[in-house]
């Protein structure tokens, strides 16, 4: 039986990132994404673990990789908040995260570990950053985690967070571009002063999935250029 780690997300910029560098670490790995694969509703999980299990494949590692901004649907300040950003971030950014957890952690063999991509905007605050839905629902991720790892840990699974910072992907493009904003980026990101790689929270995730990190669960592991430490 061979050992196959699932990636969900596989499309997106730091989901992508994360299969070429695991697949480089020599790994197995099953990713899914839209249009196939929707693991933000009901169901869409269990669908992914049958698909990453078929044929007697053994889970050994899991990464949720989804995530959105809802900033076209009008997330912002409290005051400005939409119900519809509110709804949908939480939906995407968080719920999807219980639903993949849910489905996770009963077939991710003894010995395993689960990656949540998590963000640095969940314990800062910036007037450039204020998306209100998006923080609060990456904020949530942490205790929800911390339930997994607590759970998961008497089987030798772990479960951990990497909590990135300003990634070069198209989701962070308004920022990306925006002179005002990067012109921050030696204040916002001290060390190196620019936005982090998919690459870079890749390694990260590549670290938290394997022996080396064996005694790490129920973490939340900063890549952010330092952004936390404002």
């Amino acid at each position: 039986m061979s050992a196959v780690t699932w990636v969900a997300g596989s499309n997106g910029g730091i989901g992508r990132a994360c299969v070429e560098v695991l697949e480089g670490c020599g790994k197995t790995v099953i990713g899914t994404d839209l249009p196939d694969v929707d693991v933000t509703v009901p169901g869409g999980n269990e669908l992914a673990v049958r698909a990453a299990t078929d044929g007697g494949r053994v889970l050994v590692g899991a990464v949720h990789a989804i995530g959105m901004s809802g900033r076209r649907l009008g997330d912002g300040a409290v005051s400005e908040c939409t119900d519809e950003a509110w709804d949908e971030v939480l939906r995407v950014n968080l719920t999807s995260v219980f639903r993949f957890l849910r489905a996770a952690l009963p077939q991710v063999a003894d010995g395993g570990s689960i990656v949540v991509i998590g963000s640095a905007l969940a314990s800062t605050l910036d007037n450039d950053f204020m998306t209100t839905a998006y923080r609060v629902a990456k904020a949530g991720i942490v205790p929800l985690v911390e339930a997994a790892a607590h759970e998961a840990a008497p089987r030798g699974v772990r479960v951990n967070v990497v909590a990135a910072g300003l990634v070069q992907t198209p989701m962070a493009a308004r920022a990306l571009t925006d002179p005002r904003i990067t012109s921050r980026f030696p204040e916002l990101m001290p060390l190196g002063g620019r936005a982090v790689t998919a690459d870079e929270v890749a390694q990260a995730v590549a670290w938290l999935l394997s022996d080396a990190s064996g005694r790490t669960t129920g973490s939340v592991v900063p890549v952010d250029g330092g952004w936390t430490l404002r």
